[in-house]
């Protein structure tokens, strides 16, 4: 029971970290280095070979479609594009709903076998869960929604931690695997293509894009390369933290 109560205020951190150094672009850009490594290399490396290994090709097949469907979608239908795009989101968020269930079995089934480790490794893996959350949704539908979805994603761990069930034989199922591939390579695409193309949180309603005028091109145009260096600097950082978490996460699970 200490590992889902654990589990549950790790979802919680990366949210409170964020806004504690928030409305800041470098901390959006640290963020999102974090959030492109873990969730990326977590489907890429976890999500899509486990679910090769239990459909074979429908699995590839599925993610692709996820990852690159909205995409032909929103080119082909310009007008559709942002309904497409917030869909998407929702099926991310949705996978992220049953990744939550399966941790909550995941997490009855390692207290029973008092395997720390394996706990501790999907308490450390739901912190940048937390953290992609508030970063997707925070600016497209505000705290308040944000917040609720963190909520749910507690109550399906803890409905999961409930369930008196096989996690091997739900992941082995046909459905769950598809399910999971096909999910996995939308939420693939919304990370890449996260909403506000600026790459600006807006975590203040009083933030704004302008910039002092300058008084010649060359100090505006030196400006700006100070900005975007310093910036990448910083998303570089979020690399780095976010190869450092799933290096953690793998160790915990060995």
């Amino acid at each position: 029971m200490v590992a889902l109560i654990a589990s549950f205020f790790s979802l919680c951190v990366g949210p409170l970290v964020y806004q504690t150094f928030g409305p800041l672009r470098r901390t959006d850009k640290i963020v999102n280095g974090i959030v492109l490594v873990v969730v990326g290399g977590t489907i890429l490396f976890e999500t899509v070979p486990e679910t090769y290994h239990n459909i074979g090709f429908t699995a590839l097949l599925l993610a692709l479609i996820g990852f690159v469907g909205p995409t032909l979608i929103e080119r082909s239908f310009q007008k559709a594009a942002d309904t497409t795009h917030k869909v998407t989101i929702l099926l991310g968020i949705c996978g992220l709903l049953l990744h939550a269930m399966i941790d909550g079995m995941a997490i009855q089934s390692v207290e029973n076998k008092q395997a720390n480790g394996l706990a501790l490794a999907i308490i450390i893996h739901r912190l940048p869960v937390g953290l992609t959350i508030w970063w997707l949704l925070k600016p497209l539908l505000g705290e308040k929604y944000a917040l609720i979805t963190l909520l749910f994603m507690g109550l399906f761990t803890f409905a999961g931690y409930a369930v008196n069930s096989n996690v091997a034989n739900l992941e082995a199922s046909y459905f769950v695997p598809a399910l999971q591939a096909f999910i996995g390579g939308s939420l693939l695409h919304v990370v890449i293509h996260k909403p506000h193309a600026d790459g600006c949180m807006h975590t203040s309603e009083t933030h704004s894009h302008h910039h002092p005028v300058q008084h010649t091109h060359q100090k505006n145009k030196l400006s700006s390369m100070n900005i975007k260096s310093s910036l990448l600097r910083w998303e570089n950082l979020g690399f780095l933290a976010g190869v450092i978490i799933l290096v953690l996460m793998h160790q915990f699970e060995s």
